[in-house]
């Protein structure tokens, strides 16, 4: 009977420890928070995409590509200022990621959206700069006719 008895509890601990690894789950880490708000983003739910990227940065604040999409996701929702911010923050975070002239580029669309044709101008350049500096000159020539048509077009009413 002790040897059954023993066996059952061998088993009972067994069958806890499995039933616990099954149906643990591993938390969530800053790519997976970004790859969830890319998904959210892709079906239109633009809301649950900042959160989503708010939540990436909250579990990594230095993950540049979070601060991207976070601004994409802000300017999909007409929140120019708050795009900028983003993109802003991401770069200053560290300014030789590959992710920084693609902000900049963004910058640069948003105020001349915004009709900040300074501002449109200033991050057009740096975008070229940074395009220039990893050698990326298909992003130099993009950047460089974005900046034409922010100087050369004339801003709608």
């Amino acid at each position: 009977m002790k040897k059954l008895i023993g066996v059952f509890l061998i088993l009972a601990v067994a069958g806890a420890t499995f039933w616990r690894v099954a149906t643990h789950e591993e938390p969530m880490h800053a790519v997976d928070y970004l790859q969830l708000g890319i998904e959210q983003g892709a079906a239109g739910k633009h809301e649950e995409a900042i959160e989503a990227f708010k939540q990436a940065i909250a579990e990594n604040p230095d993950y540049v590509p979070a601060y991207l999409s976070l601004g994409n996701a802000y300017g999909n929702t007409g929140r120019y200022e708050e795009a900028i911010a983003s993109y802003k923050e991401g770069a200053q975070l560290n300014s030789r990621h590959p992710e920084v002239p693609q902000m900049e580029m963004n910058i640069a669309w948003i105020a001349h959206k915004m009709k900040d044709s300074k501002t449109a101008v200033l991050y057009s350049k740096k975008a070229i700069q940074s395009f220039t500096d990893r050698n990326d000159y298909s992003g130099v020539a993009i950047a460089a006719a974005r900046l034409r048509l922010i100087e050369n077009k004339p801003e709608s009413p």
